[in-house]
């Protein structure tokens, strides 16, 4: 997808994403920030930042001497992320409608963070040294992905779903998955290092989530493969959610596995 597909895909998810950020987002965001540790007064760039769910607690923790740019190109979450950010009164955290892929900060950063994002980019590799270019020398970059055998339980249920009712949009499905290049801990440890970073460290952070039906259902409908159920009309969309219930109770699915890798990685610059 070009970022202005990624950005209306988003923006149309909006609503159940805000639903499960609580759950989800926050948490996990609160937890990319605990390992990349933001130090007061440092300047961070959260590329792909959502609703602000690593951009918030980054702007905490580098405190009013420090700046934050959280850059993303859904503007419904933007949205949701500047009022956040009012609300506590981070006047030094902007969130800005962009791709992040052509960003430029008028100076280079201290840290980078991008959770869960990467695999967006149109060219992962590409997209990712252009975040690595915006460091000062000996910054750091992180980055978050799923687990594999995690979060990737769900999709084959959701693609069997969608079969039953749309084979033709289900086989998008089949097609390469640029998340699973960097699945484990020593995939995106060597990734990083392919890509020039030095002194890597890599931590998995276990978290699971119960899991009802209606809300597997939500949690669909905000996250990436919401572009695919916008291609289905109002009847299609019915079938596929009462058929993605019944394939998620013959799974025996009853959580919801999120847990994650986090990379740090410094520049050698």
């Amino acid at each position: 997808m070009t970022p202005r597909d990624v950005g209306a895909v988003f923006d149309a998810a909006g609503e159940e994403f805000a639903v499960w950020s609580p759950r989800l987002w926050r948490p996990l965001g609160e937890i990319a920030v605990a390992v990349g540790r933001p130090r007061p007064g440092e300047r961070v760039l959260d590329a792909c930042c959502g609703s602000g769910a690593s951009a918030l607690p980054a702007a905490r923790a580098v405190g009013a001497h420090g700046t934050v740019d959280a850059v993303d190109v859904a503007e419904k979450l933007l949205q949701q992320g500047r009022l956040a950010a009012s609300q506590e009164g981070a006047q030094h955290l902007r969130f800005v409608n962009a791709d992040v892929t052509a960003w430029h900060g008028d100076q280079p950063y201290d840290l980078v963070q991008c959770c869960y994002g990467v695999f967006f980019f149109p060219d992962t590799d590409a997209g990712t040294r252009h975040l690595i270019s915006l460091l000062r020398p000996g910054g750091r970059l992180v980055v978050t992905s799923w687990l594999a055998g995690g979060m990737a339980r769900i999709v084959p249920v959701a693609r069997e779903a969608i079969a039953a009712v749309r084979p033709d949009v289900a086989a998008e499905f089949d097609r390469p998955n640029a998340s699973e290049r960097i699945d484990t801990e020593a995939k995106l440890r060597h990734w990083l290092a392919d890509l020039g970073l030095g002194n890597i460290t890599v931590d998995t952070a276990v978290y699971r989530q119960p899991l009802h039906p209606d809300d597997a259902w939500s949690f669909l409908r905000g996250a990436a493969l919401r572009g695919l159920l916008e291609r289905l009309d109002q009847g299609e969309l019915d079938a596929v959610a009462r058929r993605f219930r019944q394939e998620l109770h013959r799974a025996g699915m009853h959580e919801l596995d999120a847990s994650s890798i986090i990379a740090v990685g410094h520049s050698d610059r």
